[in-house]
């Protein structure tokens, strides 16, 4: 048993060796590439250059989504505070236009405020000018 122990440990060929890991690795393979595997990465290169077409237009259409939506965010935000302005100065303009407050603004040039309902004047009607309607002789 002692021999076979000393054997095994002569021969370290027979022993597994552990893979190098890592991008040198890989390189060293593709160095390696026989002709066929050459072949296989040359024959799939287009479709490779498809996906990353297909990722260059998945970025740039999400960069527009994203500012799209950063759009209408601060539309939106403008169209609040326009309607808040817009609600402000409604209610400003009701309030001043009130019967109370134009009396008020108009009292300081001296115009009173009506107390009687007003009233329509009537002028007799003259058959010979024509019903009212002017002083036109036919």
């Amino acid at each position: 048993m002692a021999e076979e122990n000393i054997i095994e440990q002569e021969n370290p060929e027979t022993e597994p060796k552990a893979k190098p890991r890592g991008l040198g690795s890989w390189l060293g393979k593709l160095d390696s590439v026989s002709e066929t595997g050459l072949k296989k990465l040359l024959f799939n290169m287009p479709f490779v250059l498809f996906l990353f077409l297909l990722a260059a237009l998945h970025i740039a259409n999400n960069h527009l989504a994203e500012n799209y939506a950063r759009r209408i965010t601060k539309t939106e935000r403008e169209v609040k505070q326009l309607r808040w302005q817009y609600m402000t100065s409604a209610s400003g303009l009701m309030h001043i236009s009130k019967q109370s407050e134009v009396a008020k603004m108009v009292s300081t040039q001296g115009i009173k405020e009506l107390r009687i309902p007003p009233y329509e004047i009537e002028t007799p009607v003259n058959p010979e000018k024509g019903h009212g309607q002017g002083n036109s002789e036919n």
